[in-house]
């Protein structure tokens, strides 16, 4: 998964990118112009933007509406130790998750993992290779078949 993690606080940038880049990209940055312009790069393909909400040039309230209206595909969440009311009314109105402050951001993809594994139907789960050509098979005659045993039952710790 490749992830925008916008944070302005230098120590928890970097906790933050050791915790999500297990078997992910992590594009750290800590404005708003240096996230626009990852964004804005289609061979960064950003999934998932994980952002502060008070930054030195922005809210990041306003740049996930923003970059929700144009890369609708992407999963976005807010982070934050002191959001107000105002804030949580305009993420829950655009849908948009959040994470008090203090947290483990690996957490927040173990969340978006399993959100995201519960989307997928059933049929889609399960990849299944084309096939071209149908073959046909007769069925054995029954002279030459041996007929397998019925498994036995075993006790196990007084269980059966």
């Amino acid at each position: 998964m490749n992830i925008l993690f916008i944070e302005d606080e230098h120590e928890l940038l970097e906790v933050g990118v050791v915790q999500m880049q297990q078997h992910n990209t992590v594009y750290p940055v800590s404005n708003l112009v240096d996230a626009r312009a990852i964004m804005q790069d289609p061979a960064m393909r950003v999934q998932l933007v994980v952002a502060d909400q008070r930054l030195p040039d922005g809210m990041g309230v306003e740049f996930v509406i923003e970059m929700k209206a144009l890369f609708p595909d992407c999963m976005y969440t807010i982070v934050s130790g002191c959001f107000t009311d105002s804030d949580i009314s305009k993420l829950e109105e655009n849908d948009i998750s959040y994470h008090r402050k203090p947290l483990l951001y690996a957490k927040i993809l173990e969340d978006f993992r399993h959100a995201h594994l519960m989307k997928v139907p059933c049929c889609e789960a399960v990849a299944v290779a084309p096939c071209n050509k149908v073959q046909e098979i007769e069925a054995p005659s029954e002279e030459g078949l041996v007929k397998p045993e019925a498994p036995k039952r075993q006790k196990w710790f007084g269980l059966i």
